[in-house]
């Protein structure tokens, strides 16, 4: 339950925004909001308010989610369309394989690679008595059928739209993160935020709920037909989840062992070392700890376990000097 009898009303901190709560307003809040889902995002900072003794603002509430410490919602005012499906490993997404032999197109490139020979069979397209008579494969192609999210992890959504109402949960993966992003910017009044990804799959908003399905937002063009959507639907709303502020409550009330026996300036350079090592085995350049930083924000999100970029870069910012003290 969000229990709001837990904040003092005569708390020495409490400023003026969050007194006024202090008047017995509180139990009636408590009350309702157990009645709800959802808050508003200004609710949202309401309650953090409280809960955190402080001014937070509705800039906040957007940054904890950008952050990956609280879950952010849409609510489809109108309802919307999407492509929906389960998340699944790339070896167990459904895909095709075509190929061709020499009969078939005799202008190709004959011969095939190792890795493409290995699919063939696995696909059993090509079977070992193929391989022992000296069948040439060419012109081979494959492809997954869904959206490829990184790590090896594909959306494997369905032909046809269907309609989305209610919840649903932000995943952060596509176009939606920008879109909070934008908010935050314009609230705080900071710069204009580039609206496109690196992936232009993933330049659509996703969206998700609780029991597994995933959903890339469309929305229907000139021709009535439906396409991945550019952004979220203009008649939707970003809400909280009160679920979302109870976790996020709950992991503030748990005690942090890391206060009872810090990391040792010694363990933290042998962990900096090894994270060093395994970004270098991945291909992840530490040198420059900005780009770094933010490919390994990604993975972390597509893990259900995202770590803010700016926490990353201020770690491998200390790689460096990790090494230095291990090879002297």
């Amino acid at each position: 339950m969000l229990d709001l009898l837990s904040v003092f009303a005569s708390h020495p901190s409490c400023n003026p925004s969050i007194s006024r709560w202090s008047n017995g307003e509180n139990v009636r809040v408590k009350k309702l909001h157990d009645l709800k889902q959802w808050l508003t995002v200004a609710d949202a900072a309401r309650y953090l308010s409280i809960l955190f003794g402080e001014d937070v603002t509705d800039a906040d509430v957007f940054r904890l989610g950008l952050d990956g410490q609280l879950r952010l919602s849409v609510y489809f005012v109108n309802g919307a369309r999407g492509r929906c499906g389960p998340v699944v490993s790339g070896s167990d997404a459904k895909s095709t394989i075509e190929w061709t032999t020499p009969k078939q197109d005799p202008e190709g490139t004959h011969g095939l690679d190792e890795d493409a020979v290995r699919a063939l069979t696995e696909a059993n397209l090509i079977s070992e008595a193929d391989l022992a008579d000296g069948i040439t494969v060419v012109n081979f192609a494959a492809w997954v059928h869904g959206l490829l999210l990184g790590d090896g992890k594909v959306l494997e959504y369905a032909e046809k739209t269907v309609l989305l109402d209610g919840v649903w949960d932000l995943t952060m993966l596509g176009h939606e993160r920008l879109e909070v992003e934008q908010i935050y910017q314009s609230l705080t009044g900071g710069p204009e935020v580039d609206m496109s990804f690196q992936d232009g799959q993933l330049d659509h908003p996703i969206v998700s709920r609780e029991d597994g399905t995933y959903c890339q937002i469309h929305e229907r063009n000139a021709s009535a037909h439906y396409r991945p959507a550019a952004c979220l639907p203009v008649d939707s709303v970003i809400v909280v989840r009160t679920s979302a502020l109870r976790d996020l409550e709950a992991r503030l009330s748990e005690p942090d062992q890391r206060a009872d026996k810090p990391i040792a300036r010694r363990e933290r350079a042998t962990l900096l070392v090894m994270i060093a090592a395994l970004a270098q085995l991945a291909k992840i350049d530490v040198s420059k700890p900005s780009g770094a930083a933010t490919a390994i924000e990604h993975q972390s999100a597509l893990m259900g376990a995202r770590v803010a970029a700016r926490t990353i870069e201020n770690h491998l910012k200390h790689i460096a000097e990790a090494i230095e003290g291990r090879s002297a």
